[in-house]
């Protein structure tokens, strides 16, 4: 496995969207590391499994797993539910605390189906490469808007005197 430095401590594997794109965690944050543990004790496969570590985090951040059921068909649909719940890219749809999926997880029976399974969108390649231009897009245009900006101004305040 290749070795790569930048992103927040922890293992690659486990660590929540949130953290890979540098935004401070917290409880939830930990709720996600579970559901990913979760997820591979379920289905015995990581969720998010490559040799490249980037390739690992970026997934995270620009899609979602495969459903757990679809590895291993003898997973309840409410253990599926669960997984999911804990393991939703944004932090508001996560369990909110660790109360709220320990509930879930000793009553299964009231575990209420979503369909979260059927909203999955699956990390790609080709969605990755998106996240990636829009990054660079992003830190690019900006700061050459700013400079432009402010040559603009100086210009005119220059024109002035």
């Amino acid at each position: 496995m290749k070795t790569f430095v930048g992103f927040a401590p922890g293992t690659p594997h486990y660590t929540a969207p949130e953290r890979v794109d540098g935004k401070r965690g917290d409880g939830r944050t930990d709720i996600y590391g579970l559901g990913a543990m979760l997820y591979e004790m379920l289905t015995g496969k990581i969720a998010f499994n490559d040799d490249d570590i980037s390739v690992i985090m970026n997934s995270r951040v620009a899609g979602d797993p495969e459903p757990p059921r679809k590895l291993n068909p003898e997973i309840s649909p409410q253990a599926e539910e669960i997984v999911l719940h804990a393991m939703e890219r944004n932090p508001a749809q996560r369990y909110q605390t660790a109360a709220e999926m320990q509930a879930e997880l000793e009553s299964p029976e009231r575990v209420i189906l979503s369909g979260r399974r059927n909203r999955l969108k699956i990390s790609t390649p080709a969605r990755r490469r998106w996240r990636i231009i829009r990054k660079v897009a992003f830190w690019t245009i900006v700061p050459v808007a700013v400079q432009v900006l402010l040559f603009f101004l100086l210009w005119r305040y220059l024109a002035k005197k």
